[in-house]
């Protein structure tokens, strides 16, 4: 689906935002055990986008978690409510900033086209809907 632009996606207390002047590239639902634990859930619902479609980003707190198997990613979060909005991570997505598909100001406006690392889903988890489904990254 396509939706008005610019597209905009804010944290819970609406302190952090980003500003995306295009459409997502794709979005798709990662399950692996890093996304989890960094989302407390079954994975998480991300909206990529070139990094020269944003237009805007205020008020987050750049975090470097210097992870061994993804150098160089940077999370952004919110100092105030925490909620993980925007991120890069130039070894599995270069040139790209991914966003949280929740913090989208209307996430049900596009849908899922992949799911990834299903090999860590939990089995109580439905399957979700999607065009394609990987067990790990493809």
């Amino acid at each position: 689906m396509e939706r008005n632009l610019p597209i905009r996606a804010q944290c819970a207390c609406r302190a952090v935002s980003i500003e995306l002047a295009n459409q997502p590239l794709q979005c798709f639902v990662c399950h692996c055990d890093y996304c989890q634990r960094m989302t407390g859930s079954i994975g998480n619902a991300v909206a990529l986008f070139r990094e020269e479609d944003v237009v805007a980003m205020t008020g987050a707190h750049e975090l470097d978690p210097e992870m061994e198997n993804w150098p160089g990613l940077k999370r952004y979060v919110c100092p105030k409510c925490y909620s993980n909005v925007h991120w890069v991570n130039p070894k599995a997505f270069p040139g790209m900033r991914l966003v949280s598909l929740g913090c989208l100001d209307d996430p049900s406006a596009f849908k899922i086209s992949s799911t990834v690392q299903n090999q860590y889903r939990p089995t109580w988890c439905p399957q979700i809907d999607a065009e394609t489904a990987f067990d790990s990254y493809p």
